[in-house]
């Protein structure tokens, strides 16, 4: 309470200070107080791993901005953070026509939550500005943010929510109140003040509007935090549905040569996910692979002739057929993506086995080959990121057991599209293609 009510102390106007991206560090290091805005908000809800923030009215370009350059930091942390931001569009007092170009610029999506692609103006549901978004469904805006995160986009979506139809009314009104306070700040210099200015002009607007304005203000942000809340709800049920269906590709290997040559479930918690016949609309044929990379800080100039040196050493999960999957896999249904690869029995087949589980992928098509060497590809990397030398043990992809079972593979799913590794041998990439051709599946090399 007392932190609170420090923050609300009308006696030390200047002791709580606003803060944006550049002045966090700041604010931190000499202990200050302080409000953040939507910039710094994204910031730290970024960092806490919180996906949806709800809030008023986007800051965004200033009218008069292509002169002035006063250019809310808003816009740009929200091209940097990955989180969907609730809001009423842009605060009213601002050019949203500029507004909005500038997101387009920075790569923002801007979706409307609401029945048409009108574009909000904070106190109006209309500003006469299109989008080229909308839903109404916060299944739909949860989708779009897990989207962006399958896919590992770093930016965030803007989600612009109408006043609730109750205070349209006063919308037409509270803006007259707007335009005169922007008048205003021209005349007497505020508007070019920096951040000042939208304190000013936010309180300048209730002053005129007789308060109706602070009261549609809260209307709205009551309205867009049940909003956004729901919004979040339906993330996390997408996050625990992916997550759930990691279960299914839970696999175990045994030494002994009276196993079978597949991969064997092992006991789970939970129930291992279901593929009805085994069908999958996309088979990707070729390499899984454990990339291991050892970059170096420095080059000593006799390292050729077999001196270490220090560096770093990365293991990864690679192959072209792997990767190809793991993307696939990313934008497509749930367990409609089918990885067929050979494995060999030892600690890299058990690492590219686990690590294909936890993406969620299946990995019945990853194939036990007896005696074999799982797929390596260890690269020696120069201190800036080139590649000096490497080895790449990719011999599995020859043995003839594993060709068989791929073709077995290919009748039993029936795919609709089989996509096939270009480093697999010209005989393995002909068979595929002409039993591919007689089963009138699509093929893509």
């Amino acid at each position: 309470m007392a932190e609170v009510e420090r923050l609300a102390n009308p006696e030390k106007p200047g002791s709580v200070v606003k803060i944006s991206r550049r002045d966090i560090a700041p604010a931190v290091a000499l202990r200050s107080s302080g409000g953040t805005t939507i910039s710094a908000t994204l910031i730290f809800a970024a960092l806490a791993g919180i996906k949806v923030f709800a809030t008023g009215g986007l800051g965004g370009v200033h009218r008069g901005g292509e002169l002035s350059m006063d250019i809310s930091a808003d816009l740009q942390e929200l091209a940097r953070c990955p989180v969907g931001l609730v809001s009423s569009g842009a605060k009213s007092i601002l050019d949203i026509g500029r507004t909005l170009e500038y997101l387009e610029t920075l790569g923002v999506p801007v979706i409307s939550y609401g029945p048409s692609k009108e574009f909000p103006a904070f106190f109006a549901p209309r500003s006469g500005f299109q989008v080229p978004w909308n839903t109404h469904s916060p299944h739909t805006a949860a989708n779009i943010l897990h989207t962006q995160s399958q896919l590992r986009m770093n930016n965030g979506a803007l989600f612009a929510v109408p006043i609730p139809a109750k205070f349209e009314a006063a919308g037409a009104e509270i803006q007259l109140a707007v335009d005169q306070a922007v008048a205003e700040s021209e005349t007497n210099g505020i508007s070019k003040r920096g951040k000042e200015a939208t304190p000013w002009l936010l309180k300048r607007v209730s002053e005129l509007s007789k308060g109706s304005s602070l009261a549609s203000n809260i209307a709205l942000l009551e309205n867009n935090v049940r909003i956004g809340g729901e919004i979040a709800v339906e993330y996390q049920k997408l996050v625990e549905e992916q997550s759930c269906s990691s279960d299914y590709v839970t696999v175990g290997f045994s030494a002994t040569s009276e196993q079978s040559s597949r991969p064997q479930p092992l006991a789970s918690k939970k129930e291992p996910l279901t593929i009805e016949n085994d069908h999958a609309s996309l088979l990707v044929f070729g390499a899984a692979a454990v990339d291991i990379s050892a970059n170096a800080f420095e080059m000593a100039p006799n390292f050729a002739s077999g001196s270490t040196v220090p560096g770093t050493i990365a293991v990864s999960l690679g192959g072209v057929a792997r990767n190809i999957a793991e993307a696939s896999h990313r934008v497509s249904p749930k367990g409609s993506v089918l990885l067929v690869a050979p494995i060999g029995n030892d600690a890299f087949g058990h690492l590219l086995t686990e690590g294909t589980a936890n993406f969620g992928m299946r990995t019945d098509g990853l194939l036990l080959q007896k005696n074999q060497r799982t797929a390596v590809c260890n690269m020696i990397m120069d201190s800036h990121g080139g590649l000096t030398t490497g080895i790449a043990d990719m011999a599995i992809l020859e043995i003839e057991q594993f060709q068989t079972e791929a073709i077995g593979m290919i009748k039993r799913v029936n795919p609709t599209l089989v996509i096939i590794d270009g480093n697999c041998s010209p005989e393995i990439i002909s068979t595929v293609v002409k039993l591919c051709t007689e089963q009138g599946i699509k093929v893509f090399l």
